[in-house]
């Protein structure tokens, strides 16, 4: 009875993961119908790429010098060189894996630590609710980039402390996502169900609740990614991202010195920004279409 039992409990646990990812599969295809998820989409795709392809594709190694400084576009050099002679082409492909980076690291972190705290808060309720969620309260009355600048001058600008000063700044956005779709859900009658089955409270959380509180959170994720990356160019702008990484933040610091007689330092850079914001923030337009109810049923939305 037992091997029969383990053995119906292994062919279960790939089934799940199949049914899992054709969910995942149906939603992005459900996303690519749609017009503002498919520009979103091939633009993330188009940048992923760029990322993982960078030695590929730069002409130049990154910190390699060129004998002409300031150069305009050219055949050799099609965004035109710095003012020591560096590729700008080159600079910019290598900042898309910093850039990226960033985003998705810190989105995910804040989906993480904000998840983390909104779950708790709202399906236990109670003091754990008054005390998480005045914490989370007390970060989101700070401005933005007040925190994250504090948190990088006091505690210096090195790459991952760059992400977690952004995931500081923006994962109170996620933890009021996640604590009221907790709050809804955790009193209907399936919840109650796997109470009286006997079931954890890590159990109902996690297996029972965030399968139907992850949607709305997603989007926000997307978002939160186009916001870190504003954050690292206006830190780089700045001068206060690391300067031992190549990011379009800190392209856009070089440049300030040569708006007027060299463009192309500051043109390309920051159309790298936009297009990689544009991006996320379309592909994100497109998953809440599909995964907001009231848009299902219509073109693009999940059936």
């Amino acid at each position: 009875m037992t091997d029969s039992a383990g053995a119906h409990q292994s062919r279960k646990v790939p089934s799940q993961l199949s049914d899992t990812a054709q969910s995942i599969w149906g939603t992005l295809r459900a996303i690519a119908s749609t017009r503002h998820g498919a520009t979103g989409g091939a633009i993330l795709l188009l940048m992923v790429l760029i990322a993982l392809l960078a030695p590929l594709i730069a002409p130049y190694d990154p910190q390699s010098l060129t004998p002409s400084s300031l150069a305009p576009p050219s055949w050799t050099n099609p965004m035109g060189t710095d003012s020591i002679g560096r590729d700008i082409f080159s600079l910019v492909i290598y900042g898309t894996q910093t850039s990226l980076t960033i985003g998705l690291g810190a989105a995910l972190g804040a989906l993480l630590l904000g998840g983390t705290v909104g779950m708790l808060a709202g399906y236990f309720g109670g003091i754990v609710d008054t005390v998480l969620m005045r914490i989370a309260e007390l970060f989101q009355t700070l401005p933005v980039i007040i925190l994250v600048l504090f948190t990088v001058a006091f505690f210096g600008s090195s790459f991952w402390l760059l992400i977690t000063a952004v995931i500081l700044a923006i994962w109170p956005i996620e933890a009021r996502l996640v604590y009221g779709q907790y709050l809804r859900l955790r009193n209907m009658s399936f919840v109650d169900a796997a109470r009286v089955a006997d079931m954890s409270a890590a159990h109902i959380m996690l297996r029972e609740l965030l399968p139907n509180a992850i949607q709305p959170v997603i989007v926000q994720v997307a978002l939160d990614a186009s916001v870190a990356i504003l954050i690292e160019a206006g830190l780089g702008f700045l001068g206060l991202s690391d300067p031992n990484v190549v990011s379009w933040g800190q392209l856009l610091y070089d440049a300030q010195s040569y708006m007027t007689v060299a463009w192309w330092m500051s043109v390309f850079p920051g159309a790298a920004i936009c297009l990689a914001v544009a991006g996320l923030n379309l592909f994100a337009d497109g998953l809440n279409e599909v995964v907001d109810p009231r848009t299902r049923g219509r073109k693009g939305g999940l059936q």
